[in-house]
C-alpha cells in the first residue's frame, strides 16, 4: 500500500508566495472585485478604440528591395488609390440608362472636393486635349502607321470623308455632331484615340460610346480618385458613407422624375477604399464573434463538467478580465489590430480555460475529501496554482518566441497571446479564491454546497486504466497514427499569396473577383520601376523595358503593358516620324496640298470654308512638327493626372512605372521565370516587382 501524501508538500518559497496571494484574495475579496471591475472597464473602454489595420502590405517585413519597392510604388503611383464604382443596368435597360445615372452621380460627387480629387468614367475631350491632338498627334503614331494616315490625307481620302460628313449631318440618327465635324473634319482623332485614352490599365473597357463600358454594354466603370490615401481608415469610412449617400440621392432624383429604369441601376464598389472599410468591419465582427462564441463554448463545457451555475462565473469572469487587460495593453503598446492579431481573443479563451479547469477541479476534490473552504482554496492555489502558473509561463514563452518574427502579423499575435495568457493566469490566481470565498463562505446559503460539487471525468479514468493494462497495443496504435499523420502532412500545400489574408466575405472583394470576368481584368499584374536622375533618363530606361517585353508578349506570358510611353512615344520613335515626314517626296504630308484638297472638297459638298479655318490651321501645325514633345507638353495641355500615374519626380530622382498584365492565373503566386532578370538586365536602376514577388520573398 502506497503511503498517503503529506498534508503540506514542501514547495518552498514559491508556495509561500502563492499562499500569501491566496490569503490576500480571500480576506480582501471586495478589493479584488473592485480592481477587477476597474480593469475590465478600462479594457472595455480602450478596446473599441484600437485601430483596425487592414493594410496587408503593412504586415510584410521591410528590408527587401523588391518588397519595399512594391509597397512604395503602390502608395506613390496610386496603383491602389482608386475607388471603383460599378453601375450595372437592370433587366430591360441598357447603356443609355446607366450612362445617364453615371452623369448624374458624377455631377454630385464632383461637388465633394473635400473628399474627391477627380472622376474618370467617360471620354471628355476638352480644348487642351484637342489642341494636343492636332498639334502633336503625328508624333504619337508609330512609323509603321504612317501609310494609314497617308491614305486619310490623300486627295481621294479627303474627298471621301467630307462627303461622308455631309451625309452624316443630313441623317437624324447621325453619331457625329456639327461641332465635332467642324473641329475634326477629316476624322483623324480615332487614329490616335486608342493610344491617348484607350488604355485603362488592368480594366479593359469599351470606349465606342464615349463611356467606360463593359464589352456587353451593361456595366459602367467610374474611377474615383480621393484626396487622401486609403490607409487613412477614418477618411475611407467617411468617403464610403458619402459616396453611398450620393448614390441614394441620385436614385431619389430619378425616382422623383419618374425615371424608374434609371433609378434602379445597381451600384457596387471595389478598390482598396471599399476593401479597407469592409475588412475593418469584418475584423471587428470577428473579434466580437470570437469572444461571444468562445465564451459560450467555455460556459457549456463548465456546465457539463461541474453542473453548477456558480462554476460558470468562476470560469468566465477571470478570463474576461484577462481579455480586457490584453485589450488595454494592445491599445497602449500596439495601437492597432490586424487580420492576424485579431484572432487572439478566441485563443486566449481556449488556453485560459485549461488553467481554471485544473484550479477548480482541485478545489472540488479537496472539499469532497472533507476539508473546509479556507484549506481547500489554500491547497488549490498553493499547490495546484504553482503548476498552473508554471504552465502559463511556458505557454506564454512559446508564443513570445513568435515576437522575433519579421512578419508584423505573427509578431503582434505572439505578443498578445503570450501576455494575455499571463494576464489570465494572474486573474485566475486572484479572482477564483475571492469569488469562491464570497459565494460559498460569506454569502448566506440555505443548503450546504459540498453535495453539489461535481467533476465530470468523461471516463478518462477508465481510459487510463485500459492504457495501463494494454501498454504495447496502445503505444503501437499511437505510433501508427503518428506515422500516418506525418505522411498526410507532407501533402499539405503552402499558400503563399498575400491575398489569402483577405476575407472572401467582403462585398468589395467579391466585386473585384467579378470584374475579372466582366472587364477582362488580368489575373495578375506586376510593375517595373525605372529610376533615373532626370526625366529623360527614366524614360530611356522605360523604353528599354518595353523593348525587352517583346518576347514575353509574343509567348503569351504578358497580355499587355502600360507605361507613360503608351501615351507619349519615346524620343527615338518621334525622331523616326520626323525623319519620315521630312523625307516625304510625294507631298503626302504637304500642308499646302492637304489644305487645297480639303477646301475643294468642302466647296464641292456645299460647305462654307470659313467655319473650318481653325481646323485647317491646326492641320497645318499638325503636319509640320518642328521638334519632339515631352512630358512637359503633356502636362501643359491638361494631362498632368495621366503623367502622375506613371512618372513621379523628386528632388534627387525620377521614377517611371510600367504595369505588366499577366495572362495565366499561376503567376498570381510566383513571377514568371526569368521575367525580372530579363527586364532589368542587371541594371540596378530597374526593379521588377509585384504581389507575386512579395509572396515569393
Amino acid at each position: 500500500m502506497n503511503p498517503s501524501p503529506p498534508d503540506n508538500p514542501p514547495f518552498g518559497g514559491k508556495r509561500q508566495v502563492l499562499l500569501a496571494l491566496e490569503r490576500f484574495s480571500r480576506r480582501r475579496y471586495r478589493l479584488i472585485f473592485f480592481l477587477a471591475a476597474a480593469l475590465a472597464a478600462l479594457g472595455a473602454f480602450l478596446g473599441p478604440r484600437l485601430k483596425i489595420e487592414s493594410d496587408i502590405l503593412a504586415l510584410i517585413p521591410r528590408g527587401n528591395p523588391a518588397v519595399d519597392t512594391f509597397k512604395e510604388a503602390a502608395e506613390t503611383f496610386g496603383a491602389l488609390s482608386y475607388l471603383t464604382v460599378l453601375v450595372d443596368a437592370r433587366e430591360g435597360t441598357g447603356p443609355d440608362e446607366i450612362e445617364e445615372f453615371g452623369d448624374a452621380l458624377a455631377a454630385r460627387l464632383r461637388e465633394r472636393s473635400d473628399l474627391i480629387e477627380s472622376i474618370e468614367y467617360r471620354i471628355d475631350p476638352g480644348a487642351g486635349f484637342l489642341s494636343l491632338v492636332y498639334e502633336n498627334a503625328l508624333l504619337f503614331l508609330p512609323p509603321g502607321r504612317l501609310p494609314e494616315l497617308a491614305g486619310l490625307l490623300s486627295d481621294a481620302g479627303i474627298a471621301r470623308q467630307i462627303a461622308q460628313n455631309r451625309l452624316s449631318l443630313n441623317s437624324p440618327t447621325a453619331p457625329l455632331t456639327e461641332d465635332l465635324i467642324v473641329a475634326d473634319p477629316l476624322q483623324l482623332m480615332p487614329l490616335f484615340l486608342d493610344r491617348l485614352v484607350g488604355n485603362r490599365g488592368l480594366v479593359q473597357v469599351d470606349l465606342s460610346d464615349g463611356y467606360y463600358l463593359s464589352k456587353d454594354g451593361r456595366t459602367l466603370v467610374m474611377l474615383v480618385k480621393p484626396v487622401a490615401p486609403w490607409q487613412d481608415l477614418k477618411f475611407s469610412e467617411r468617403l464610403m458613407t458619402t459616396v453611398r449617400a450620393e448614390v441614394e440621392a441620385t436614385r431619389e432624383e430619378f425616382l422623383s422624375a419618374g425615371e424608374t429604369g434609371i433609378a434602379e441601376s445597381l451600384v457596387s464598389f471595389a478598390g482598396h477604399y471599399a476593401l479597407v472599410v469592409d475588412e475593418t468591419r469584418l475584423i471587428r465582427q470577428d473579434i466580437q464573434f470570437n469572444i461571444v462564441v468562445s465564451l459560450g463554448a467555455v460556459l457549456v463545457l463548465y456546465w457539463i463538467c461541474y453542473r453548477r451555475f456558480a462554476a460558470l462565473f468562476y470560469s468566465s469572469v477571470p478570463l474576461l478580465v484577462g481579455q480586457a487587460l490584453t485589450f488595454a495593453l494592445a491599445f497602449v503598446v500596439l495601437r492597432s489590430l490586424n487580420a492576424s492579431s485579431s484572432a487572439f481573443t478566441a485563443l486566449l479563451m481556449g488556453l485560459g480555460t485549461d488553467f481554471v479547469i485544473v484550479m477548480y477541479a482541485r478545489y472540488v476534490e479537496e472539499r469532497r475529501l472533507g476539508r473546509g473552504l479556507a484549506e481547500a482554496t489554500e491547497r488549490m492555489v498553493g499547490e495546484t496554482g504553482l503548476g498552473v502558473f508554471t504552465g502559463a509561463v511556458t505557454s506564454a514563452g512559446t508564443f513570445y518566441a513568435m515576437c522575433v518574427s519579421e512578419f508584423r502579423g505573427l509578431r503582434d499575435l505572439g505578443f498578445l497571446i503570450g501576455t494575455g495568457i499571463l494576464f489570465c493566469a494572474v486573474a485566475i490566481i486572484f479572482l477564483v479564491p475571492a469569488m469562491i470565498t464570497w459565494n460559498e463562505g460569506v454569502r448566506r446559503r440555505r443548503v450546504d454546497v459540498v453535495p453539489k460539487l461535481h467533476v465530470q471525468s468523461f471516463f478518462v479514468e477508465h481510459l487510463m486504466g485500459f492504457s495501463a493494462r494494454h501498454r504495447r497495443p496502445v503505444l503501437a496504435v499511437i505510433a501508427l497514427l503518428t506515422i500516418v499523420g506525418g505522411f498526410l502532412a507532407l501533402g499539405l500545400e503552402f499558400d503563399d499569396s498575400v491575398n489569402v489574408l483577405r476575407s472572401d466575405k467582403s462585398p468589395a472583394y467579391k466585386v473585384e473577383k467579378a470584374m475579372q470576368q466582366r472587364f477582362g481584368v488580368a489575373p495578375s499584374y506586376m510593375i517595373a520601376i525605372a529610376e533615373g536622375r532626370t526625366r529623360d533618363e527614366a524614360l530611356e530606361l522605360t523604353a528599354q523595358i518595353e523593348g525587352r517585353l517583346a518576347p514575353f508578349v509574343e509567348s503569351g506570358i504578358i497580355a499587355s503593358s502600360e507605361s507613360v510611353l503608351s501615351y507619349l512615344p519615346s524620343r527615338e520613335q518621334q525622331e523616326a516620324v520626323l525623319a519620315a515626314v521630312r523625307a516625304d517626296a510625294t507631298r503626302t504630308f504637304d500642308p499646302d496640298r492637304v489644305e487645297a484638297a480639303m477646301v475643294a472638297a468642302l466647296e464641292n459638298n456645299g460647305f462654307e470654308p470659313e467655319p473650318f479655318a481653325p481646323a485647317v490651321q491646326r492641320l497645318r501645325e499638325f503636319l509640320t512638327p518642328t521638334r519632339t514633345i515631352d512630358l512637359d507638353d503633356l502636362e501643359s495641355r491638361g494631362l498632368g493626372r495621366l503623367v502622375e500615374r506613371f512618372v513621379r519626380s523628386e528632388p534627387d530622382r525620377v521614377r517611371a512605372v510600367t504595369y505588366l498584365n499577366l495572362t495565366d492565373p499561376q503567376w498570381k503566386r510566383l513571377p514568371p521565370p526569368g521575367l525580372g532578370d530579363a527586364l532589368s538586365a542587371g541594371d540596378p536602376r530597374i526593379i521588377v516587382t509585384g504581389t507575386n514577388v512579395v509572396s515569393r520573398e
